[in-house]
């Protein structure tokens, strides 16, 4: 038990902690003199406050919680991935006296999961760009061919008009040309020139203009 990586804790069936091995000092940085005699509720995150009583009643049924992916949280505030495994602890006569639970950090395996995740998500985003710029780009240049034929058959007031669907089409094309130029895609805090009308962040603001 000591001599394990994973966080092996004892508790009553109240949640009081009764054992604490130094596994659990290396997960959660809390020493055992700090932790025996105290709620298991300290290392569970405030949200997730109903999951130890639940886990605690099926223990009492003699049922085992086996590999259950949650969160706990680090002395330090840190919030850590775990998979834990719960059991009921028995005395001499067979009696349900508590539970031990055995918890492996996962953080690492959930940040690199979550890393495929995203990797995956940018470049489907990379090709539905292309895609839809491809899609857009061969009906965008009838419009502009006809907008430019009706110029011809316009008087002044309605040659403006037309100019301002002219300089709309071409602010399209812009934005077309530069989605048929994504290869790649990346998350970045500070993008460079970004099409207003592309700024989800910009665009979603309380009070920002539609596009």
């Amino acid at each position: 038990m000591e001599s394990s990586d994973d966080a092996i804790i004892g508790q009553t069936l109240d949640g009081i902690i009764t054992t604490w091995n130094e596994g659990a000092g290396r997960v959660y940085g809390y020493a055992a003199s700090e932790m025996i005699g105290q709620p298991i509720s300290i290392i569970i995150p405030p949200e997730l406050g109903e999951e130890s009583p639940r886990i605690l009643e099926q223990v009492r049924q003699g049922q085992h919680v086996d590999n259950y992916e949650t969160v706990r949280v680090a002395k330090d505030g840190r919030p850590i991935g775990v998979s834990v495994t719960v059991s009921p602890v028995r005395d001499a006569r067979g009696r349900i006296v508590g539970a031990s639970s055995i918890a492996r950090d996962i953080t690492h395996r959930k940040e690199a999961e979550a890393a495929v995740r995203e990797r995956d998500i940018l470049r489907y985003i990379a090709s539905l760009a292309a895609a839809v710029s491809h899609e857009i780009n061969n009906p965008l240049a009838v419009v502009m061919g006809y907008t430019q034929l009706l110029a011809d058959e316009m008087d002044a007031k309605g040659c403006g008009r037309v100019d301002e669907m002219l300089k709309a089409i071409s602010r399209i094309q812009e934005v077309v040309i530069r989605m048929n130029l994504v290869t790649r895609v990346a998350l970045s805090d500070d993008a460079p020139y970004l099409p207003e009308m592309l700024d989800l962040r910009g665009s979603s603001e309380p009070g920002a203009p539609l596009q």
